[in-house]
């Protein structure tokens, strides 16, 4: 098996949602988020996809990761969802797709990338302080959002957690 990485397409989206819906603890959004993800976002979203050596075998989406550049700091990436499906799991296909993410020539000014991860997400945290060695800068832990502004949800506080900065067309991120 290899691993590949691609743009999301509008027929991703449907396994995309899958995907999501069966990688606790990650929030479920809805069908058309995920439809909106895959078109409208798709230059600041990745997918993985398993390759099978065997001919004639479909290729599996076995990865995801979404987000954007904030709209007041376009310098600063939000990354929003990263999921890796159970058959991909130990593989290095999040930290595979964050990099590919990031040699992508539209998003070489980035110089921060921030995101959330709920206290008893530990993978995700590894996940991020890996990325933050490979881009040869810190990670921080801010405030993020408070449980309570997730109404009545049984949903954790999320941490605010941003690396940077770093300026990627001194880093080799092969």
């Amino acid at each position: 098996m290899t691993i590949q990485t691609r743009f999301p397409k509008l027929n991703d989206s449907p396994m995309i949602y899958e995907l999501i819906q069966n990688a606790p603890p990650l929030d479920l959004n809805s069908r058309y988020l995920y439809i909106l993800q895959a078109t409208h976002f798709r230059n600041s979203c990745i997918v993985a996809e398993l390759i099978s050596d065997k001919k004639g075998e479909a290729p599996l989406l076995a990865g995801f990761l979404s987000g954007y550049r904030l709209p007041e700091d376009p310098r600063t990436f939000f990354v929003w969802q990263v999921a890796v499906g159970s058959s991909a799991r130990g593989m290095g296909v999040a930290k595979r797709m964050a990099l590919d993410l990031l040699r992508r020539p539209a998003l070489s000014d980035l110089t921060e990338i921030i995101t959330t991860i709920t206290p008893s997400n530990g993978a995700s945290l590894k996940l991020f302080e890996s990325l933050a060695r490979k881009l040869e800068t810190q990670i921080v832990e801010e405030d993020g959002f408070d449980a309570g502004l997730f109404g009545g949800d049984a949903h954790e506080s999320e941490c605010l957690y941003r690396i940077g900065p770093f300026d990627l067309s001194r880093l080799s991120l092969s």
